[in-house]
Parts: structure tokens; sequence; C-alpha cells
């Protein structure tokens, strides 16, 4: 078995992420139990003239720990490779980008220009890190962790040396996601911010970006 969890999980919770379902099936989860607690528009740092829609979601502690933390969710995905990373993110993206681009209507952004950023290909999803959040329904509960010890035990990140392996070798059980379309202009083109070109392969190589 290549991908283990340390003996810290404790055996109960170690015994449902070993038997986690197909990918597919845990995203349409997500989206069916998902409590969307807000959504806000974020203008681009970087390019003027483009705005994404980031939203808060909060689910089970145990659903969270099968989407970020078993073999089969969603950051799996990016370990088998970037573009099966990519592909899970995309499979998340479309059966949400619906619902929560027409959750609230927000006056610099339409609910279809919404659901483009939501669908584009930058569009994103991670746990809800604290100091990110635009309000106190998403302030988040996520910080760096305090020690390397791993958690998440699959050959790779476990080992790896870069500082984003300390927190990519924990196995977080909480209950906040974080969706974050892509930076969209109003004809439709989209920008990707300079430090997340490279977040697939981050992910693959280091269990987060």
């Amino acid at each position: 078995m290549t991908w283990r969890f340390s003996s810290a999980l404790g055996a109960g919770r170690r015994a449902k992420l070993e038997v986690s379902p197909p990918f597919d099936v845990i995203a349409q989860r997500v989206v069916d139990e998902m409590e969307i607690l807000c959504t806000h528009t974020d203008p681009c740092a970087e390019a003027a003239g483009f705005t994404r829609i980031v939203s808060c979601i909060r689910v089970d502690e145990e659903l969270f720990d099968l989407f970020f933390n078993s073999e089969s969710g969603y950051r799996g995905g990016y370990f088998v490779s970037p573009e099966e990373g990519r592909a899970a993110n995309s499979l998340l993206l479309s059966v949400a980008a619906e619902l929560l681009a027409h959750f609230k209507s927000h006056p610099d952004m339409t609910s279809m220009h919404a659901e483009q950023s939501l669908r584009a290909s930058s569009a994103k999803c991670w746990l809800a890190e604290v100091g990110k959040g635009f309000c106190s329904s998403c302030v988040g509960k996520w910080t760096v962790p305090q020690d390397c010890t791993p958690e998440i035990l699959n050959g790779r990140w476990e080992l790896g040396s870069d500082p984003a392996s300390r927190s990519g070798r924990k196995a977080p059980f909480l209950n906040q996601l974080r969706i974050l379309g892509a930076f969209v202009s109003e004809t439709g083109e989209e920008y990707v911010a300079r430090r997340k070109r490279t977040r697939a392969q981050q992910i693959h190589e280091h269990g987060w970006s």
C-alpha cells in the first residue's frame, strides 16, 4: 500500500480513510452536504480588471477527511500526477459552480460572471486557512504546523525538505473548505497569479501549495 497513515490518527479514523470511495463520489457528497457560509468578490492585485469569486463552505469533519486526506481524495489525485489532480479539481468545480455562483448577488460581479470564474481552469479548492478570510464566517482554522511529524505516509511528502512539505505531510481534521474561482475579466479572459502557475506540480511534489 503506497498511502498509509500515522498511528497518531487513531485506528477508527485510519480505518475510514483506508476504504475511501472514488473521488467522484466524494466530490458529489461535498456538494450535496455542504453548507455555504459566504461568498465574496476578490479583485486581482496583479492584473487590473480581473476579479474572482471566493466561497467558504462547511462540511462534516469525516467528509472533509475523505476529501482532503484520503488516497482517493483531492490531494491524492495530485499525488498521482499534476494532471490527475487538475482533473479532480475540475470535477469538483463542475458540480459546485452553479450553486456557489447563485448563492448571493454581488454588485460588482453577476452570477453568470461568478460561474465563469468558478468553471475556469485555474479555479481551485483548498482548506480554509487562518488569515485568508473575508468575514467572520470564513476566518479559517488551519495554521502552519509547529512540528514536522508526518501523518500521511506515501513515500514522498513525509520525506520532503521543502517548507511546503511541513504542511503537506499532515492530515488536518477540520470542516471548512475555501473554493476560489479564477481571476476573470468581463470579456472572459483568465489571469493566473504568478505564484500559482505551478500549483499542481507543487501539490504533487510536496502535498501543499
